[in-house]
């Protein structure tokens, strides 16, 4: 399973969303988001991770001082760190310079240009070049084992994995497998963050998360291999008693190290909402 690679467009004319747009897929984005607003934003950083973002600075037609751009590139670092590559374009004939400066020296910038000197094979280029390397820079969030563990602390996490699983070669096996398993869908957030796994009936640990990457809900389910159903059709018991009526599991994946098996799930209808943090 591959990760999408996912552009970010915040901008308030639609002439330029078109062209920003096309110029991010040419340049190899999968999936390109478009925002009006800070708000908007600040909302789609919330459901969705960025590879890359196009950011104009002034977001209000009526107010040439605005700078909603710069407090979104300020969202950006705040949620991802510098994983996103991030790119400044401004219309206006303001101090371009002294913006550029600041969002620099404050919170990093990637590129940036003015709309009157539009290029787009300039664009594209630099686009193409930002998206390189797009997956290394997600997975250098944290680990995968991090991200499952979501709030607790890891040496807590990990016992209480060791302690329910007991796998051939130790917390080594739980780290290898949710590296392989996760790799596609991290940043998670956990549904309850203080107890991120709960224990099943049939032994399993499983559970729910929001993937920013995917965009969407997923379940994540470790137990010794042996325990898990033969036909992966199966909504094992361990998932179905964590779900709300009507929500019908879809098996991602299906990974093994050494006696352990995990099992990756989406989960269509949740949306982000259903999660509180």
């Amino acid at each position: 399973m591959r990760a999408p690679t996912r552009a970010l467009i915040v901008e308030d004319i639609g002439t330029w969303i078109y062209t920003f747009d096309r110029a991010a897929r040419r340049a190899g984005a999968s999936e390109v988001v478009a925002c009006e607003s800070l708000r908007a934003a600040r909302e789609a950083l919330r459901t969705a991770r960025f590879d890359v973002a196009i950011l104009d600075i002034g977001l209000d037609p009526d107010d040439d001082q605005n700078s909603d751009g710069i407090s979104v590139l300020e969202a950006i670092r705040q949620t991802d760190g510098d994983s996103t590559r991030c790119i400044l374009v401004t219309g206006w004939q303001g101090d371009l310079l002294s913006l550029q400066s600041y969002a620099q020296q404050k919170f990093g910038v990637d590129w940036a240009f003015m709309k009157a000197k539009w290029d787009a094979p300039s664009v594209i280029t630099k686009l193409t070049e930002l998206l390189e390397g797009a997956a290394e820079r997600r997975l250098s969030q944290s680990t995968s084992m991090a991200n499952l563990g979501s709030g607790v602390a890891p040496s807590l996490f990990d016992a209480e994995l060791l302690g329910a699983l007991s796998p051939k070669g130790g917390v080594q096996t739980l780290y290898a497998l949710a590296s392989r398993l996760l790799g596609p869908v991290i940043p998670l957030l956990a549904a309850k963050p203080a107890r991120p796994m709960a224990k099943g009936p049939d032994g399993a640990r499983v559970g729910l998360y929001w993937s920013r990457t995917l965009s969407a809900a997923v379940a994540v389910g470790l137990a010794p291999e042996a325990s898990w159903p033969e036909d992966r059709t199966v909504v094992p018991a361990s998932l179905r008693d964590l779900l709300p009526s009507g929500t019908t599991p879809i098996l991602l994946e299906a990974v093994r190290v050494r006696d352990i098996g995990g099992r990756l799930w989406e989960l269509p209808g949740l949306d982000r909402d259903w999660f509180s943090v």
